[in-house]
Parts: C-alpha cells; sequence; structure tokens
C-alpha cells in the first residue's frame, strides 16, 4: 500500500484550516446528553451580562428531531421549565431550551413581558429605539442552539407560557422575520391587539405599524393555545380597564386576540396563518399545556 504522498498531507491539512468557523465551533461545543446549560454573549438588556440556556437532550436525539426553545413565565424559573420538559423530551425525543431572562438583565414587565418597546411598566410610555427591544434576542438564542446541538435539519418550536407568551406574541407582532418554524403562545395574561387607536402595551397607538408589519405578523407559523380552564382572575392577572376590556380571564382574551388578528388581516387583505387552539381540561398550567403543544410538535417533525 502506498504512503500517503506530503502534497496529499498539506492537501488535508489546508483542508481543515479553511473549515468556516461555524462549523469547528459546533463540532466543538456539541450539548451533552441530559440536562446542562450553556451562555452566549447578548448585549440586549441592562447589563452586558451573559444570557443562560438550560437545556435537556436525550440521549437518542440525533440532529433532524425538533429543538423546542421554552420561555419561562413570571417567576423566572427557566431550569425549573427545563426539568418539567425532560418526560416530554424523552419519550417524544425533541431537545429541549430553556433561556432564562433573569430580573437584573431584563428587569420588570417592561424588560420581559413587553420587550422594552416602551420606557414603563404599564402604557402610554415613550417608545424606545428599535434597537434597544430584545425581540432579536428570540432569533440570537435560536441560531446558538442549533450551533451548541451541532444541527442543520433539525425544526425549531418555541413553546411559551403565561409572561414569556407576553414577550413572544409581540415578538410575533413586532420582529420583522423569525427563525422558528412553529410559534406557541400559551396563555398569556393580556395582549398587544392589532389596533393603532390604543396606546401600547394594550395596541399598537405609538408604533405606526404599516401594511407590510402586519404581513409579517400574520405570515408567522402562529399557534395561540388556550387552556379551556384558564378562566380564574387570580392575583397576578392584570386587571386593569384596558386589559379587561380584552376579556374578564385568559381564556377570553386569547379569544379576542386572534378574533381581532383574523379581522385584522381580512381588512387589509393578507394571508393569515395563524391557528387558536384551546386544550381541554387545563388551566394556568404551563406543563398541563405542553401536554397540548406536543402534537403540534410532532405534526411538524413528521
Amino acid at each position: 500500500m502506498k504512503k500517503p504522498s506530503l502534497f496529499m498531507g498539506l492537501l488535508c491539512l489546508l483542508a481543515c484550516l479553511l473549515l468556516p468557523l461555524g462549523a469547528v465551533q459546533a463540532q466543538s461545543s456539541q450539548l451533552p446528553a441530559g440536562l446542562s446549560s450553556f451562555s452566549l454573549p447578548e448585549p440586549a438588556g441592562v447589563t452586558a451580562d451573559p444570557l443562560k440556556v438550560y437545556t435537556y437532550k436525550p440521549a437518542a436525539w440525533q440532529d433532524g428531531r425538533p429543538i423546542v426553545v421554552v420561555f419561562h413565565g413570571l417567576k423566572r424559573n427557566a431550569e425549573e421549565y427545563c426539568q418539567g420538559w425532560k418526560e416530554y423530551a424523552e419519550k417524544h425525543n425533541f431537545l429541549i431550551a430553556c433561556p432564562e431572562f433573569t430580573e437584573s438583565k431584563f428587569p420588570g414587565v417592561r424588560y420581559y413581558n413587553f420587550g422594552n418597546v416602551i420606557d414603563n411598566d404599564n402604557t402610554g410610555g415613550n417608545v424606545q429605539p428599535k434597537s434597544k427591544w430584545i425581540f432579536p434576542v428570540i432569533d440570537n438564542i435560536i441560531k446558538a442552539t442549533k450551533q451548541q446541538a451541532g444541527t442543520k435539519k433539525s425544526k425549531v418550536i418555541i413553546f411559551a407560557h403565561s409572561a414569556g407568551a407576553q414577550l413572544v406574541h409581540r415578538y410575533v407582532l413586532l420582529n420583522k422575520r423569525t427563525a422558528a418554524d412553529l410559534i406557541i403562545a400559551a396563555n398569556s395574561g393580556w395582549y398587544t391587539m392589532p389596533d393603532e387607536n390604543i396606546s401600547y402595551s394594550y395596541g399598537m397607538k405609538e408604533l405606526t405599524p404599516a401594511k407590510k408589519d402586519f404581513r409579517n405578523a400574520f405570515a408567522k407559523p402562529v399557534v395561540i393555545l388556550l387552556g379551556e380552564k384558564d378562566t380564574v382572575r387570580s392575583k397576578v392577572l392584570r386587571k386593569t380597564p384596558e386589559a379587561d376590556a380584552q376579556g374578564q380571564n385568559r381564556l377570553e382574551r386569547g379569544r379576542n386576540f386572534y378574533n381581532q388578528a383574523q379581522q385584522k388581516a381580512a381588512s387589509l387583505g393578507l394571508p393569515f396563518n395563524w391557528q387558536l387552539i384551546t386544550v381541554p381540561g387545563v388551566g394556568h398550567d404551563g406543563t398541563g399545556m405542553a401536554k397540548g403543544a406536543i402534537p403540534l410538535i410532532e405534526s411538524l417533525a413528521r
């Protein structure tokens, strides 16, 4: 057998040196099986601290199986959400990624629920420059998770519950594009309605959206997922006159949001790519709502 020539050896070395940096990083940063975490640089927010992402990867997971990016609620308990999805991950072979939006980096309703679009936690504040909005963080998380997993074929599903769904449905309305293949917003407490006559956060008056902005929003692959029994006016449910105008509970508000979005699309002659799905027998329960999301994720993976 001939020994490899010096020329061939040099060619192999050159090929390795010319590999894209992203490919090298993906190969060197494969997520381990089981519970883990990684951090990514993220300048958005009030500090320059990195953003931590908790993950759960089944041993059988491989490129091509879904990645589910799960957004926590009011308690900012990303690790707990990751633990809560562990059983589903193993049973359905999903890779789970749960970003942590800490209070220190993304303080209050302003920075998490509202995406730092206005400068207060209520309504009618000063609109912040778009460069300060935190919605692009969502796509940064998706990109980093795919890189960490070393995947090229896997579909990415966003699942967001409660306060997380507030952030994510506003991302749907206000971010031009999405890196996700499906966006599931579950049990949001109240909504930014596609109405230019109502002030943000309840409407879009100060944002002066154009038809193309609505076209971008309604073209996204969105599911408004509502718990059939999410009808309790709990202590943490916002009860301002503006919120109550949307409905007396999360179920009513979610239905009204979907209906108004559908009507807005029709009035502008735009395609409407959203769905409204109600999960029977479930209230304001992130784990229960996750069960309702499983068939949607599986159907996308086929």
